[in-house]
C-alpha cells in the first residue's frame, strides 16, 4: 500500500472499500488504480474487463484486520449507473446500437470469464464502466467467501444493492446462470429506464423473482412507447427465467440469432462465430444420393450446420445394405467434420454414431475397417475436447475397440498418441463398465502391436499396468470386464510393462479373477497366459502363485481343467502355465506333492493328437522327474 498515494475515497461498495490512487514512482506513473479487497483475478485478459494489476496484503492496525487488496485500471468515465441515471431523468432512451454493443460486450466477457471457471457474482450497473462511445468493461468482481458471508448480507448490504441479483443467490447459491440472470436484470433496467422511475424499477426487479408474468407488462410499457428494442425482448425473457435451469449460459446465448449479431459489435471477441447457410438451401443441396451429401460436405467444411445436416443425411441410407461400399468411404469425411467443429457436442454424439454403425456393418460383412492416421487424429481431437462427457467417451470407447481389431488402426491410434488419454478415461470413469471393457480391449490392441524398443511407447504402456489393475480389481465380479482387463494385462506383460514391484499384486489380483469366472472360458485361457508370462521372468511371482493368501494357484489350475478339460485353448494355456512354474524348484516340490505330474499324463492322453499341449506336457513332465 505504501507505493499508492490515495487520492480519494469512491463510493463504498457492501462488501468492501474502493479508493482512487495512483503510484509514488513519479515519471511516467499517470494512471490511475483502484485498490479493492478481492481474489485472484490476474490471469483476466479481456477487452470489455477491467484489467486486476496486482494483488497485496496490507494490516490496518486501526481496526486490526489483515486486507487483500486487488489493485485494477480505472477508466476515469463513470459506470452505467450514471449513464442510467442521466438517461432516466431526461426521460430519453438509451440507442439501440448501444445497447446491442452493450449486449455483445457483456456476453462475450461473460463468456470468456466462465471458461476460466470465473463468476463475477454482483453484476449491477455500478459495477460496469464506461470506456468510450459504447464501450463497457465489466469490473469489481466479487469473491465467494464475501459473497457467501450471511452475516455480512444482513449488516451491510442494502436492499437496493440486491435487486439484480438471481432469485437462488439469496440461498447463497452461485452459478455461471446467476450472472446471467444479473446481466438481464441491468439490460432490462437499460431498456426501461425512459418509462420507469428508480423506485419502480427496484421495485420491478423484486418482484420478477418470484412472478415473471411482471417482466410481461414492464416490456409492453417499453413496446407501447418506443418498439425498436422489440428484438431484444425474447432474449430478455429468456435471461429472466426463474427457475436457473431453464436460463440459457453465455455459450446458450452465443447461439441465439439475435445475440449472434450483437456480437459483431464487440470485434475482437472470445466465441467464434459461426458461418451458417439458411436451412432451405443446405436442405436443397443435401438431397440426392451419398455421393452429392459428401461433396456438398466436402466443399462446406467450415459451415457446421451443412455438416451435422451431412451427416444426418449419411445416416439415412445405414439400413440401405446396397449403400454399405459408399459409406465405408465416408469415415475420413465424417470425422474431418466432427474435428472441424468439435466444440459441437451434438455434431460429435451423431458423428460416432453414425460411425459405429458403418463399423458394426463392416464387421458384419467380414470387411476389415482400417482407420488411416488423419482419422486416428481426427478422433483424438474429440477425445480431448469431450474428455468429461460420459455418454460421448462411452461411444467412442467402444468405437475404438472394435476399429483397433485392424493391426493398421491400432497402429495409428499409437503412433497419434492416444493411449495416456484412455488412461485418463479410465481413471476418471472407473465406474462405467462400457468404458472400462472397451477401453481395456483397445489397451490390448495397441500394446500387441507396440514395438517393445520404442522407449517413449514402453513408458507410457508401463502406466497403463496400475491403471488397468484398478479396473480389475474395481470389475472383478464382471466376467467381461474382468476378460478384457486379464487380455490387457497379458500383452502389458508381453511387451515387458510390468515392474518387479507389480508381479506379486497382480499376481494375486488374477489369481482372484480367476476364482470368481471360473465358467468363462476365454478369461480362463488369457489369465492363465498371463500368469504364464508373468512366472516367466519373475520367480516373486512363481512364489505369489503357491502362497497366496486365497489358495494356492495348483489347486486353481486343478479347478480350472476340470471345468475345461474339453477346450483345448484352456487346457494349451494351462500346460503353458505349468511349464514355467516347473522352471522353479519351490514350485517343482509343490507340484509333485499334489500330483500335477498324474494330471498332466491324463491331459496328454485326453488330446493325443495336439502336437502343442503334448510338446507342454512332455517338456513339463520331464523337469519334474528330475
Amino acid at each position: 500500500m505504501e507505493k499508492y498515494e490515495v487520492l480519494e475515497q469512491l463510493q463504498p461498495g457492501a462488501l468492501g472499500t474502493m479508493l482512487e490512487a495512483e503510484l509514488k514512482t513519479g515519471k511516467g506513473a499517470q494512471k490511475k488504480y483502484m485498490i479493492k479487497q478481492a481474489k485472484d483475478l490476474l490471469k483476466l485478459r479481456h477487452s470489455n474487463i477491467c484489467i486486476y494489476k496486482e494483488l497485496f496484503l496490507t494490516w490496518n492496525n486501526e481496526v486490526s484486520s489483515l486486507f487483500l487488496c486487488l489493485v485494477m485500471q480505472h477508466s476515469g468515465q463513470g459506470d452505467l449507473s450514471a449513464l442510467i441515471k442521466e438517461k432516466r431523468q431526461k426521460s430519453e432512451k438509451i440507442r439501440d446500437v448501444v445497447v446491442q454493443r452493450f449486449l455483445g460486450q457483456m456476453v462475450d466477457a461473460l463468456f470468456y470469464t466462465h471458461q476460466q471457471n470465473i463468476l463475477h457474482r454482483n453484476i449491477k450497473p455500478s459495477n460496469i464502466l464506461v470506456t468510450g462511445e459504447a464501450s463497457f468493461m465489466l469490473s469489481d468482481f466479487s469473491t465467494e467467501t464475501l459473497m457467501k458471508d450471511e452475516m455480512k448480507w444482513k449488516i451491510r448490504v442494502e436492499e437496493s444493492s440486491k435487486s439484480w441479483m438471481a432469485p437462488e443467490t439469496f440461498g447463497f447459491s452461485f452459478t455461471e446462470k446467476s450472472d446471467i440472470w444479473s446481466l438481464g436484470s441491468v439490460l432490462l433496467d437499460m431498456l426501461t429506464c425512459f418509462v420507469l422511475n428508480a423506485e419502480e424499477m427496484t421495485s420491478l426487479l423484486q418482484d420478477i423473482r418470484g412472478d415473471s408474468s411482471c417482466l410481461e407488462g414492464a416490456l409492453t410499457l417499453v413496446q407501447n412507447a418506443d418498439n425498436t428494442y422489440l428484438p431484444l425482448f425474447p432474449v430478455l425473457c429468456m435471461m429472466l427465467q426463474i427457475e436457473p435451469s431453464m436460463r440459457p449460459s453465455a455459450k446458450d446465448l452465443v447461439d441465439v440469432p439475435f445475440v449472434r449479431e450483437c456480437l459483431t459489435f464487440v470485434g475482437d471477441t472470445s466465441v467464434i462465430l459461426k458461418k451458417s447457410l439458411p436451412p432451405k438451401i443446405t436442405d436443397l443441396l443435401l438431397e440426392g444420393g451419398i455421393g452429392s451429401v459428401l461433396a456438398f460436405m466436402q466443399a462446406s467444411w467450415d459451415v457446421e450446420g451443412v455438416q451435422a445436416k451431412g451427416i444426418q443425411q449419411l445416416a439415412s441410407f445405414v439400413k440401405d445394405k446396397s449403400a454399405f461400399p459408399q459409406l465405408l468411404k465416408c469415415t475420413e469425411v465424417i470425422t474431418f467434420a466432427m474435428k472441424t467443429h468439435v466444440t459441437s457436442l451434438k455434431l460429435q454424439l451423431e458423428g460416432c454414431t453414425l460411425l459405429l454403425e458403418i463399423l458394426s456393418q463392416a464387421l458384419e460383412q467380414g470387411v476389415v475397417m482400417a482407420l488411416d492416421e488423419r482419422v486416428a487424429s481426427c478422433l483424438l481431437a474429440t477425445v480431448r475436447k469431450h474428455s468429461g462427457n460420459e455418454e460421448l467417451l462411452s461411444m467412442l470407447c467402444t468405437f475404438l475397440m472394435m476399429a483397433s481389431a485392424s493391426e493398421v488402426t491400432a497402429e495409428n491410434l499409437r503412433k497419434v498418441g492416444i493411449i495416456p488419454d484412455l488412461l485418463s478415461i479410465l481413471r476418471r470413469f472407473l465406474h462405467n463398465e462400457e468404458i472400462c471393457f472397451s477401453c481395456c480391449g483397445v489397451l490390448w490392441s495397441l500394446a500387441v502391436s507396440g514395438n517393445s524398443e520404442n522407449n517413449e511407447d514402453q513408458a507410457v504402456l508401463e502406466g497403463a499396468v496400475p491403471v488397468t489393475s484398478a479396473v480389475l480389481q474395481k470389475h472383478l465380479q464382471n466376467g467381461a470386464i474382468a476378460e478384457s482387463a486379464c487380455s490387457a494385462l497379458w500383452a502389458l506383460s508381453l511387451q515387458g510393462c510390468l515392474t518387479d514391484s507389480d508381479y506379486e499384486p497382480t499376481t494375486a489380483l488374477l489369481l482372484e479373477a480367476l476364482r470368481m469366472n471360473p465358467e468363462r472360458a476365454m478369461l480362463m485361457k488369457n489369465g492363465c497366459l498371463a500368469l504364464a508370462s508373468f512366472l516367466r521372468v519373475s520367480e516373486i511371482a512363481a512364489l505369489t502363485f503357491i502362497t497366496d493368501s486365497k489358495g494356492s494357484g495348483i489347486e486353481l489350475i486343478k479347478d480350472v481343467y476340470h471345468l475345461h478339460f474339453d477346450n483345448s485353448g484352456v487346457v494349451g494355456a494351462l500346460c503353458l502355465l505349468m511349464k514355467e512354474m516347473a522352471q522353479y524348484d519351490e514350485v517343482v516340490l509343490d507340484m509333485l506333492s499334489q500330483k500335477m505330474d498324474k494330471l498332466l499324463s491324463e491331459i496328454k492322453v485326453q488330446f493325443p493328437f495336439s502336437t502343442e499341449i503334448t510338446t507342454l506336457v512332455d517338456a513339463t513332465l520331464l523337469k519334474l522327474q528330475k
